[in-house]
């Protein structure tokens, strides 16, 4: 389903119950511009006009108050119904993030995909939700003011219906115009979200350059550069809404000129020239505010399509249930033009412990990407438990293998989440786990232990406690198969070998090290070493060395 429409039904209600407020808001507001002629019938009593003017004046007093209060509430349900659909939008767009293939990710710098969380998610909501209760509020604006004209006046009416064919014209000759400036606003606000990221983050380097003129600069560049798109959009957007009250302007003076008319000719009471005056404005605001709510809308268009987005994985995959075996055959894989593995073949068995070691650049790391399913552009075949890659749910793989990778990214959360990444273990779990990775210590040191808050990406901790941490988070899900890249190079000697050495005793757990160092006292312990290199005449060479299972 269209993002659109579905925040629309999962939030009908709330969307209905702020329109239907608001159109009474909007009747209670045209009436009472109506009830202005009731001073023109109180000043036309012959007996008694002081008193009938104090009540009618009282009576006026009462109406207007209660328009404002009804107009208050609906601003209140527009509040709430604002917070919800953002809250929605953002969830759409997430499940977008979600949804892109590991190679998309990896193309998009992650200050876009804040932007889409934070530019692209308000402009949507500006220009795809609000717009549904101006909608509502114009239209009933017009309409219910459209009635009191005829009322008045049919000639009035008349008038009022020809202008309204003008007005509803006007948009549409910008709409495309329109949508256009919407996309370049968007793309230019990811550039400078990613600007001003980048530029924070490399804020020690202007420091220790004694620089800091350049930091200001660069920010000040990607703002001038956002802030002109912004305009060039906001200007195509002031054109029409300065046609539309350049017309309406002229419509007012125009309506008021036919009342006058019509009062002359004794075709309106005297006192519909004052209702006019006020409901000419009610009745082409509310043509305005109504045309333009719907190109706003219709210019939104452009941002939803950016935010489509499949299911995670086509419908039919098969499900590995027991993973026992992971076969790779003839597997090659190029960057470009640049290969990186050339019909390689490799094959890992349950609770056997592997090491595929090679230089940077060698496609280590490459290969354990293959396997994962993030690199799925392959020659060869993958399979699991005899069923090829392309066939298998990757989500039931990923519920058996769990990835350590170099670069380790830690949340801006507690230690706990850290680890856990919100799901539910037992205190016993969480301390087991932590004696394994040999952060009992670090715990400890933390003023409220596990539920210590972590400094962003954990700066305030060491390169090997941020191994440990990511180490820890994935042994604490009790996979089937861990992989681990370069996972303990932070490491001092001691602590890696003894963390290594824990997990080769681990009888229920496949290991995978992925390292361009192996360390000698747990080279005796593996089932296996694959060799990856390179050299000038082949472009990827391979080798296995089998070795006797010792800790079986």
């Amino acid at each position: 389903m269209n993002p659109y429409k579905k925040i629309l039904k999962e939030n009908r209600k709330i969307i209905v119950g702020t329109v239907l407020l608001t159109i009474f808001s909007a009747l209670f507001m045209v009436f009472a511009g109506f009830s202005l002629s009731f001073f023109f019938t109180a000043y036309e009593q012959e007996n008694h006009k002081i008193k009938a003017l104090v009540l009618t004046f009282l009576i006026e007093l009462l109406i207007w108050l209660s328009a404002m209060g009804t107009h208050h509430l609906s601003l209140i349900a527009k509040c709430h119904a604002k917070r919800v659909i953002r809250h929605d939008i953002r969830t759409v767009i997430s499940n977008k993030i979600n949804s892109l293939r590991y190679q998309e990710q990896q193309a998009k710098d992650c200050g876009n995909l804040v932007s889409w969380l934070t530019n692209d998610a308000d402009q949507l909501y500006t220009q795809a939700f609000a717009p549904v209760f101006s909608v509502a509020e114009a239209l009933a604006s017009w309409v219910f003011s459209l009635a009191a004209l005829f009322f008045l006046s049919p000639y009035i009416g008349i008038t009022a219906m020809i202008l309204l064919g003008f007005v509803s014209v006007l948009p549409h000759l910008a709409e495309k115009r329109l949508q256009k400036a919407n996309i370049q606003r968007s793309e230019a606000m990811e550039l400078a979200v990613d600007r001003y990221k980048d530029t924070v983050m490399g804020m020690s380097i202007f420091l220790m350059s004694n620089l800091r003129s350049q930091f200001a600069k660069r920010i000040a560049e990607a703002s001038k550069e956002a802030e002109q798109t912004d305009c060039r959009f906001n200007q195509t957007n002031t054109k029409i809404q300065v046609m539309i009250a350049t017309f309406s302007m002229v419509g007012q003076v125009l309506l008021l000129f036919v009342s006058f008319l019509t009062a002359a000719i004794g075709a309106a009471v005297p006192g519909a020239v004052l209702s006019v005056a006020n409901l000419s404005g009610s009745f082409f605001n509310g043509v305005g505010n109504f045309t333009q709510a719907l190109t706003q809308i219709k210019a939104s268009k452009s941002l939803w399509d950016k935010f489509m987005w499949n299911d995670h994985e086509p419908a039919g995959r098969k499900p590995v249930k027991h993973l026992k075996t992971i076969s790779m055959q003839r597997i090659s894989f190029r960057y470009g033009a640049v290969p990186v593995l050339n019909h390689a073949n490799y094959e890992f068995h349950e609770n056997g412990k592997y090491a595929i070691v090679g230089e940077s650049g060698s496609g280590k790391s490459t290969l354990v990407k293959i396997l994962l399913g993030l690199l799925p552009d392959y020659s060869g075949h993958a399979y699991y438990d005899g069923l090829e890659q392309r066939e298998i749910s990757l989500e039931s793989l990923y519920d058996q293998i769990s990835y350590v990778e170099q670069q380790v990214y830690l949340f801006q959360d507690t230690l706990r989440y850290n680890i856990t990444l919100g799901k539910a273990y037992s205190d016993e779990e969480l301390e087991k786990t932590l004696q394994q990775c040999c952060l009992t210590e670090l715990v400890a040191s933390l003023p409220q232990g596990v539920d210590t808050i972590l400094s962003e990406n954990g700066k305030n901790l060491s390169g090997g406690q941020r191994q440990r941490i990511a180490l820890a988070r994935s042994l604490i899900r009790n996979v089937r198969w861990i992989i681990l890249d370069e996972g303990t190079s932070a490491l001092d000697e001691e602590n890696a070998v003894k963390i290594e050495s824990m997990l080769l005793t681990q009888n229920h757990l496949g290991v995978i090290f992925i390292t361009h160092h192996l360390r000698e006292a747990i080279s005796p312990l593996l089932s296996g070493i694959y060799h990856v290199g390179r050299s000038h005449q082949e472009p990827s060479a391979h080798s296995f060395e089998d070795r006797s299972l010792f800790h079986r």
